[in-house]
């Protein structure tokens, strides 16, 4: 396992977590040291470094954006230490459940460890908690309205993202999206990409693309296309993600949860 410590400027450092298997396969993930505040816990193969890093920089508090486990699969972990934690109501309940995760993320990042502890709570101010919901529906961002940077967990990812997860809603993930574009961040701290600078350009960007790329998911589907046929001529063939996780994060599954949104809708 690897844990590297990067100071990004005055106040804010990146913690780069990654594993030897993780790597194989393109992936790592960070988390972030905010005015104090720990934004996520990395993935539960990292937990000893991840740890041993927080006893060091004795954070104030974590914010956990979601329940995912490359960012919340520490959270049991600190929870132990008493660290004072912060997360969706929604996002706690997932975390004491511990519900199974497909074998690919077991092997990528491992399962979080069953949160079985109370939790303290801390006031993160001047640091603002933000909900976003769209990639989880508990999904938070950490807004440093002082200096314009945001913690965005996974609300940003890149502009043309062209896979999602079954359980996404991109209807709710375009109005995060327009929310924290809003703001007008100077800066991301993305937990995939790291640092990302022309963060307001760059959000405005992928608004864009994700409502043309929505409207031909639509306007496909309403002359009778059926779901692959949409994902070839729109997305392309499917990403090696998507065969590797079984269809769950997929190009086919961004298809499906852009159509279950307007399906949803409808019959409300």
């Amino acid at each position: 396992m690897t844990l590297s410590v990067q100071q990004i400027e005055p106040g804010v450092v990146r913690l780069r977590l990654s594993s030897w298997r993780g790597r194989a396969l393109g992936y790592d993930v960070s988390a972030y040291l905010l005015h104090g505040v720990l934004v996520d816990t990395g993935f539960p193969g990292v937990r000893a470094e991840l740890l041993d890093v927080v006893r060091t920089l004795a954070p104030r508090g974590a914010v956990v954006t979601h329940w995912h486990e490359d960012h919340a699969g520490n959270v049991s972990g600190l929870a132990a230490l008493r660290l004072p934690l912060r997360m969706h109501q929604r996002c706690e309940a997932t975390l004491r459940a511990r519900p199974p995760i497909r074998h690919y993320r077991r092997i990528v990042w491992e399962r979080s460890a069953r949160l079985s502890v109370p939790l303290l709570d801390f006031d993160p101010a001047p640091l603002q908690i933000i909900e976003t919901p769209g990639h989880t529906d508990d999904h938070l961002v950490v807004w440093d309205a002082e200096r314009r940077i945001l913690a965005s967990g996974d609300l940003f990812l890149g502009v043309k993202v062209r896979v999602a997860h079954s359980h996404e809603s991109p209807l709710a993930l375009l109005r995060s999206l327009r929310a924290v574009a809003a703001l007008e961040p100077r800066i991301l701290l993305d937990a995939h990409r790291g640092v990302v600078e022309n963060a307001t350009e760059l959000l405005r960007a992928k608004i864009g693309w994700m409502e043309e790329t929505i409207g031909e998911i639509q306007a496909l589907a309403a002359t009778g296309c059926g779901e692959r046929e949409i994902q070839r001529r729109v997305l392309g063939r499917e990403a090696l993600v998507g065969w590797v996780s079984f269809g769950e994060y997929s190009k086919l599954s961004l298809v499906k949860a852009v159509l279950g949104c307007f399906s949803s809708s409808v019959h409300r």
